[in-house]
């Protein structure tokens, strides 16, 4: 019984794990600075190689950014590993990204692969990141010209996108 007991607990701590994962992409995708910020430690640090945000500017900073280089992300996630260590995990994550770049006025669609190299602590409870190493494998531009305007049916960047009326905080 004490080993199912075990196995539980790890099945519950790796879902919480994920769940912080998400709550990061689900927060860059729509310009949500604080829930970004709620996959974090307050003392985090996360190191894209080009950048790294420190601490609790981690979500304003990485949104602020975002919103100003980019008018629209989709992060997906792929294959994942999680392995726990008492209060302390790690996880590698794949991740294809689908943005399209408004930097400088040219607007172009990226499409990305990467891994999202993650540490994790459990502080009172909760599973939050502590280090994110961010490697990238691969980015391609796509050409723009044959896609097509969704009108009122695109997603948004802000909280009137129609996630919130489903989805808390």
């Amino acid at each position: 019984m004490a080993d199912l007991d075990a196995k539980l607990q790890e099945l519950l701590d790796k879902e919480a794990i994920r769940e912080a994962i998400v709550r990061y992409a689900r927060g860059v995708d729509r310009g949500d600075a604080d829930l970004v910020a709620s996959a974090y430690h307050p003392d985090a640090v996360d190191d894209r190689g080009y950048e790294q945000y420190t601490g609790e500017t981690i979500g304003p900073k990485m949104v602020e950014q975002m919103l100003g280089s980019m008018a629209m992300t989709s992060h997906h996630f792929t294959t994942q590993t999680i392995t726990i260590d008492g209060d302390t995990a790690g996880a590698v994550t794949y991740t294809l990204g689908l943005h399209k770049s408004s930097f400088g006025g040219n607007e172009q669609r990226l499409l990305s692969a990467g891994r999202y190299i993650d540490r994790f602590e459990r502080r009172d409870g909760e599973w939050r990141i502590i280090h994110r190493s961010m490697v990238n494998d691969m980015v391609r531009t796509l050409p723009l010209d044959d896609e097509i305007d969704l009108g009122p049916w695109e997603g948004r960047r802000d909280r009137d996108d129609p996630s919130y009326g489903v989805l808390p905080d």
